[in-house]
């Protein structure tokens, strides 16, 4: 009966993070750039003390992050950028440089473009992006070099990582790189005045 239960609450324990991980996901639906996870389950074999017969129980040893292509929206919105393909946005969080497929940026009070939290959205050179005073136009080129009616931005810093799985979920739709390096896209693509969607 003990060797039993075990197995059943192994099943449970997984379920219970499995629903967390879904909870998560439907949460994130409307989410711009979001990127559904699923559990890894495995096979976990136990010997029992008695006669040592082997008992299999369930085991989540992990999450994976799907990082396929969400559909693309149009905003008209000149600070929403869709990236399509490979690749991240950096933003400049207090905890350091964090990475986003969330491209619904805006201005904030010194001109520069942040994220729906205020984060600074970086440039290739790792600076803030900031729009000169006055600019009433905004535009970019599908590499994601930014230009106004009162003249140059700069370019989005866009990275890739070699694993995606190896990128933490810190919140506000951040991802944490830890000790992954990025490396700046080739040739990023870049749609201005559209956001990808959620994958889920």
């Amino acid at each position: 009966m003990e060797n039993i239960s075990y197995i059943g609450l192994s099943q449970q324990m997984a379920l219970h993070h499995l629903m967390d991980v879904t909870a998560n996901n439907m949460a994130n639906m409307n989410t711009p750039g979001f990127k559904a996870q699923s559990i890894l389950f495995k096979e976990y074999l136990n010997k029992t003390k008695d006669d040592g017969e082997k008992i299999s129980q369930v085991e989540d040893f992990g999450t994976y992050r799907d990082v396929s292509q969400g559909t693309l929206t149009q905003t008209a919105n000149h600070l929403d950028f869709a990236l399509q393909g490979d690749g991240y946005f950096a933003v400049q969080t207090p905890s350091g440089v964090r990475y986003t497929r969330d491209g619904s940026f805006s201005l904030n009070s010194k001109g520069e473009i942040v994220t729906k939290t205020g984060y600074q959205v970086l440039s290739d050179g790792g600076s803030p992006l900031t729009v000169p005073a006055g600019t009433t136009t905004i535009s970019a080129s599908e590499t994601g070099t930014l230009s106004s009616d009162k003249g140059s931005i700069g370019k989005l810093k866009i990275v890739t990582f070699g694993n995606d799985q190896t990128l933490t979920p810190v919140g506000n739709n951040l991802l944490d790189a830890r000790t992954a390096q990025e490396k700046p896209v080739d040739k990023p693509h870049v749609a201005q005045g559209m956001l990808e969607n959620s994958n889920v």
